[in-house]
């Protein structure tokens, strides 16, 4: 086709104006679409320059790197939509009936995102002869109100973003790093309740859902964090999604290689850390360690525009080196992993495609055991443990277009995960706590041995049909969530437990009056359970006007959990969660909108929970009187490794290792869920920049908690004279905290359950109330032409009864199983700011281009600190533990370790009320060169996280009473003690090059 030059220079003026237009932002973060977790949309309006809506004109995409296309016609309306377009760059054209299409535009197709294209023609329609008059590209999206950030891999390349899904989601607005965990907090909730998915597949951490599975990070294209306002295509989650896709071939057979080194010598340890006494919270001088890794990858076509192939092959090497706080043993630890990524595409006709994706992150781990002192350091080898981790996953995702307005997608795949220990010796696990402050003794190296094996088997249905002004979505989602899982103790007769020298409180109920003591706990769990999930949702997007929209929809889900007998344990069925979506686009050419949100969200009983609950556990506790004591104080140890013993005093059967499934939850229980409500605006600041405010209020309205019932149940017992011959006085069962409790269990071993039915007021459990209130405020843009940047300020508000599945404050990263809710007194003064409210967040992330070949990048954050708590022993006779009251018979949480909302002399310290820690701030760096190299592309980068590196503590000792020899209490010299620093200076080096 030929063009006069008048003509052909004004496209490409046009063209090069609407590529700036929509790459305006390397940070990519408009607002993401619901409608696809695999791919984005292209729509918008074709009118002529008289301002006439032009019907039948079709507009063509054509993949630039893949080649293949897809088409659309425009309606009476004149509008346009391409859906489910795999990410990538695009060329626009358009065209008549009878005509040759003319190119029209550039563009990026990103993840989940919908791009509004709206080009302007000539009036008669001669698009080959006449010149094109304009176009408009919307950087606000007014047919979508989900919050969140989409970055691709070109952008992360050129900023000090480390690897991994957590590194990207603090980026966002409303993100706040967990001090314990490797998992962020979304919107207030805890790190065990966000969903991660890659292609379609759901690949959170199968045992506890915190976090994802490792994945080999050169694979990941386009990486999509969903915060909030998210639609029902998504559960299974109550904070946020992180989602991505993968790497695709292209037309071009492209290979190239890159090398990583994080070298010790460039690495800058923080200062230990000392209590007052002098000897060491946080060792962290004796401390080294250093990362290596590289990735080889081979990507091209199969079939030119058909069939494409991406390989990946990932070795890794991290090593640490560190030694104990106590000074007492040295550990050299490495973990290698050969990891691989495979991604195959096959566009089979215009309409119909298929990608199959697999990939292994399997791992071995060693950690080679020394003694160690200070003053020597490192001495005698005691043993070496080994174990492995990982596993793979496999998926194959069709979509299909079988009319312009009606399509199909589904996916199927499998996620596998296993880990293994094998111990250097077996000797069992020791520790002192009466002289050593709970620092082991002995030459054990393991003293917990586990083999765990999960599987995830997926299947998803979606289907998208447009009607008018509706464009439905609905489909079917299912999961098969198989566990087989083995836990004990090392330690070989006799000597096989956890055994720990301590101070104990009476307990009246097994006869152990105060002293000192051995206690030896065994707990062994295993068996085979699983977890099930069935959904379907409806999810209708409605042009109410030309500039309003309506997303509402529905989900209905049913969870399902099994014992290792293979009953069902919990069956939370019908759980509605209805999601609406209300957008207005008040001056009707999308520079601005308002919008509101509200939803519901449901969090199914975690896999972690078959194993503490349903995978018969035995939990028995030995207390024995000491033996022969060392020079120190400490139990001599017998050649087993186990501690000299006395006398048994008393024993403790805690759990029996029965699996009745009628105790295990109650009968009434009901589901785990949050409301969320949004408030918001977006708006066109110019040509240069676009900024944002939302309000969100999430409120936890239902908890699921594992309690034990056991001092309730055992007025129960009295009150209705029924004997109990169970030989277990506790009761752990799953309830709704604040609800009425009914379970069945046969106490008295005459074959005949009793039921049990124990009300609100018997229980004296709090509301588990989490409440969520937040102001974001957002401004990104590109303030000179050299310089992108995104800005954010957030207010936010977390308080409450309880942070949700996991505890940051006592560092139980255990779903469901912590220590909240387990006695009503543990919730004593329970009610105040939660460990995930920083009240403030500050964050600014951009890249700055210094030359054509160099570029600047940088992430700076700067958060107000958690709250802090005062822990001690729940004294006794005030509050719950005070008469009259069915709890009152014993004060059950004495015997935890200072968990309880008191000070050292009793005194009430009502959650959160001890001050907060200090504000944490951090700054990243990046250095990138860019240039071309004997045909190929090179880049070298370095990296300092932590640049100026600050060390502020992100957790400390709240401990506040310690027991004298004497058996009295005092105030804890070592509380407020950092037990946690911010990370440490890293420098990152990497060189790349690729054909």
């Amino acid at each position: 086709m030929k063009h006069s030059h008048k003509i052909k220079h004004q496209i490409n003026t046009l063209r090069l104006s609407m590529l700036a237009s929509a790459l305006g932002l390397a940070l990519n973060t408009s607002p993401v679409m619901a409608q696809d977790n695999t791919s984005g949309l292209l729509r918008g309006v074709v009118s002529s320059s008289a301002g006439q809506q032009l019907e039948n004109v079709t507009i063509t995409v054509k993949h630039l790197e893949q080649g293949f296309t897809r088409s659309a016609q425009t309606n009476a309306k004149g509008e346009y939509v391409l859906r489910a377009l795999p990410v990538g760059r695009y060329q626009v054209l358009a065209n008549r009936a009878g005509q040759a299409p003319v190119e029209l535009q550039q563009l990026n197709i990103s993840l989940g995102q919908a791009q509004t294209f709206a080009p302007v023609l000539p009036q008669d329609g001669d698009i080959e002869r006449i010149e094109v008059k304009g176009a408009m590209m919307r950087q606000i999206d007014t047919s979508d109100s989900t919050a969140g950030l989409t970055l691709d891999a070109a952008t992360l390349d050129l900023m000090p973003v480390n690897t991994g899904f957590e590194n990207i989601a603090l980026l966002t607005p409303g993100v706040a790093r967990s001090s314990q965990f490797k998992a962020s907090s979304f919107g207030g909730a805890s790190s065990a309740e966000n969903g991660y998915f890659l292609n379609g597949m759901n690949i959170s951490a199968l045992r506890t859902g915190i976090g994802s599975i490792d994945l080999p990070w050169e694979a990941i294209s386009q990486t999509q964090v969903k915060t909030g306002g998210i639609s029902a295509e998504y559960d299974r989650f109550i904070g946020g999604v992180v989602n991505a896709v993968s790497q695709s071939g292209t037309n071009e057979f492209r290979y190239g290689a890159e090398l990583r080194y994080d070298p010790a010598a460039l690495a800058s340890a923080h200062d230990t850390v000392y209590n007052p006494n002098g000897s060491m919270a946080l060792n962290n001088a004796d401390s080294e360690e250093q990362f290596r890794e590289a990735s080889v990858w081979l990507s091209g076509p199969l079939l030119e525009d058909k069939a494409f192939f991406y390989a990946l092959f990932n070795p890794r090497r991290y090593q640490e080196e560190y030694a104990n706080s106590a000074g007492t043993a040295f550990t050299d630890h490495t973990k290698d992993d050969n990891r691989w990524f495979v991604n195959l595409d096959w566009y089979i006709t215009e309409d119909h495609s298929l990608t199959l994706t697999a990939l292994d992150n399997s791992a071995d781990l060693t950690y080679q055991n020394y003694k160690w002192n200070k003053d020597s350091g490192v001495g005698a080898h005691t043993g070496t443990t080994l174990s492995t981790s990982g596993g793979t996953m496999y998926s194959a995702r069709y979509q299909g277009f079988f009319t312009e307005d009606f399509s199909v997608s589904a996916t199927v795949g499998r996620v596998e995960d296993n880990s293994d220990t094998v111990p250097t010796n077996d000797l069992p696990g020791v520790w002192d706590y009466v002289n050593l402050n709970g620092e082991r003794i002995g030459d054990w190296t393991t003293s917990n041995l586990t083999g765990e094996s999960y599987q995830r088997d997926q299947i998803r249905l979606d289907f998208t049909w447009q009607l008018a002004d509706h464009t439905l979505q609905f489909g079917y989602d299912s999961e098969n969530l198989s566990v087989d899982y083995l836990e004990y103790q090392n330690g070989v007769g006799e000597a096989r437990g956890w055994w720990e020298y301590r101070t104990y409180t009476a307990i009246s109920r097994i006869n152990l009056p105060a002293g000192t003591y051995i206690r030896k706990r065994q707990r062994d769990t295993g068996g085979e359970t699983e977890v099930n999930s069935a959904a379907f949702y409806l999810q209708d997007s409605w042009q109410m006007t030309d500039t309003l929209v309506l997303n509402a929809g529905i989900r209905h889900s049913n969870f399902e959990n099994t014992a290792t007998t293979g009953q069902t344990y919990a069956k939370l069925d019908s759980q509605i969660a209805p999601r609406l979506q209300l957008i207005w686009d008040t001056q009707g050419d999308g520079t601005q909108k308002v919008f509101a949100t509200a939803g519901r969200y449901f969090q199914p009983i975690a896999a972690n929970m078959n194993i503490k609950q349903a995978s018969g556990q035995k939990d028995l506790h030995f207390y024995y009187k000491p033996g022969q004591l060392a020079a120190n104080g400490s139990p001599l140890l017998k050649a087993d490794g186990s501690p000299d013993i006395g006398a048994l005093v008393a024993t403790n059967t805690v759990q029996s290792g029965a699996v009745d499934v009628e105790r295990i939850a109650a009968q009434d229980l009901g589901p785990m869920y949050s409301d969320e409500w949004t408030l918001g605006i977006e708006q066109q600041l110019g040509e240069r920049y676009k900024g944002g405010a939302r309000l969100v209020y999430r409120d936890l309205k239902q908890s699921i908690e594992d309690s034990d019932l056991g001092p309730v149940v055992a007025q129960w017992l009295k009150q209705n004279k029924v004997q109990n011959k169970s030989n277990e006085s506790y009761f752990y069962t799953l309830i709704n905290p604040g609800q009425d409790v009914t379970f069945l269990y046969d106490f008295d071993q005459d074959g005949k359950k009793e039921r049990v039915e124990l009300s609100a007021a018997d229980l004296q459990l709090p509301d588990p109330k989490r409440r969520y209130l937040a102001a974001e405020f957002t401004l990104e843009g590109k303030p000179l032409d050299e310089l992108q940047v995104f800005a954010s300020y957030v207010w936010s508000h977390s308080w409450g009864m309880t942070e949700g599945l996991v505890r940051t404050d006592n560092g139980q990263a255990d779903p469901g199983w912590t220590t909240s809710y387990d006695y009503a007194d543990l919730m004593d003064h329970g009610y105040g700011n939660l460990p995930n409210d920083h009240r403030h967040a500050l964050k600014f992330s951009g890249i700055y281009q210094l030359s054509d070949d160099w570029s600047l990048g940088l992430v700076a954050r700067a958060t107000s600190g958690a709250p802090k708590n005062r822990f001690s022993i729940h004294p006794g006779g005030v509050d719950t533990c005070k008469a009259p009251s069915l709890w009152a018979d014993w004060c059950a949480s004495q015997w935890y370790d200072q968990a309880s909302f008191y000070d050292w002399d009793g005194t009430p310290a009502p959650r959160g009320s001890a001050g907060r820690l200090d504000w944490l701030y951090e700054m990243d760096l990046s250095l990138t060169y860019q240039t071309t190299v004997a045909g190929g592309d090179l880049t070298v980068k370095g990296t300092a996280y932590n640049l100026l590196n600050l060390d502020t503590p992100t957790r400390v000792n709240e401990i506040a009473q310690i027991t004298k020899t004497d058996g009295s209490f005092a105030a804890n010299p070592d509380w407020d003690v950092a037990q946690g620093l911010q990370a440490s200076r890293v420098v990152s080096l990497v060189v790349r090059y690729q054909f």
